[in-house]
């Protein structure tokens, strides 16, 4: 394989193959090839690609464990796409607007009594996508002080 500017290809006695630039998969895949077949130092072949010892090595194990796939870039997270239920929804929402002291894992409990297994996470996303987040405790008990002065909520004489 020659690296150039201009374009990368995998060269062999019966002809080139192009490369595009932006690749990824197809990039590594030709580092594996170059690596494992070439004979030349693993050094050389990392500096040609401009990739680490360790970036190498877990490419390699991906490419062996799951072929090509292993290769092709996923961004971390879940694999599928997951909505929470409308009636988890509207279980989260009717939860806290009936008792605002009813906190995300005691809601999420309550949904796992009921057959819904949903993370604590996503109980609190639900509750701020609809505004219904609470202030820490700390601030919730500095509101319930009163004012000095006031006492019980009447003005005070000057």
């Amino acid at each position: 394989m020659t690296k150039s500017s201009a374009a990368l290809e995998i060269a062999g006695p019966g002809g080139r193959l192009p490369i595009r630039p932006d690749d990824e998969a197809a990039i590594d895949l030709a580092m594996l090839i170059q690596g494992e077949t070439s004979g030349r130092p693993l050094d050389e072949v990392l500096a040609e690609f401009g990739r680490s010892r360790s970036t190498y090595y877990e490419k390699l194990r991906r490419f062996r464990d799951q072929g090509i796939d292993g290769l092709v870039a996923r961004p971390p997270g879940p694999r599928t796409a997951w909505r929470r239920p409308l009636e988890v929804v509207r279980f989260i929402v009717t939860s806290r607007i009936r008792d605002a002291e009813r906190s995300a894992p005691e809601i999420a409990e309550d949904l796992a009594r009921l057959g819904h297994q949903v993370s604590i996470r996503s109980v609190e996303r639900t509750l701020t996508q609809f505004g219904l987040t609470r202030p820490p405790r700390s601030e919730r008990a500095d509101r319930r002080k009163p004012v000095a002065g006031t006492g019980n909520g009447t003005p005070t004489a000057r």
